[in-house]
């Protein structure tokens, strides 16, 4: 005689009962023993704040670190390539000594890019050319950059915080 399943129709006769196995803090709970946490919280926050700070110095770095290769290869190259084709389009890289709420925002966005602000900086050999088209369509390439590589940081954060993957 077989059994079915009463909400599937299914029989189940001669399927066996799995479960996963208990881990060792399922056993020491069972037997009277205490069980020692293998990481406290406060450490996860910490490593996961320096994989963030790690992703936005260096863009990719963060999820390298979480061996997330393909989003850090991707986070290194376009933040890479936008930051480069703004220079070479001469756009405006913003200093901190912006004069007014459009210039620190524009600084804030630029630094977002981490080492490669400095990279850049150190590329601007000409200055830049906002007067053209070309020269302020370089400066949007470099904000964007930074703002593509503070919310890659932050992906990496959240990932090395358990909430996103």
């Amino acid at each position: 005689m077989t059994e079915t399943n009463d909400h599937t129709g299914f029989s189940t006769a001669g399927e066996t009962d799995v479960t996963p196995a208990a881990s060792p803090a399922d056993l020491s709970a069972i037997d009277g023993a205490t069980a020692v946490p293998a990481e406290s919280p406060k450490g996860n926050e910490l490593l996961a704040l320096v994989i963030g700070v790690a992703g936005w110095l260096v863009p990719g770095l963060g999820h390298a670190f979480l061996k997330m290769w393909g989003r850090a290869v991707g986070c290194l190259l376009t933040v890479g390539a936008l930051v480069f084709i703004g220079v070479e389009m001469r756009g405006n890289i913003f200093s901190s000594e912006g004069s007014d709420a459009f210039g620190m925002l524009g600084y804030v966005a630029d630094l977002g890019t981490g080492s490669l602000y400095f990279a850049a900086r150190a590329l601007e050999t000409q200055g830049s050319d906002v007067a053209h088209a070309e020269g302020d369509y370089g400066t949007r390439f470099l904000a964007a950059a930074g703002v593509l590589n503070l919310l890659a940081a932050l992906h990496a954060y959240e990932a090395a915080r358990g909430r996103k993957a």
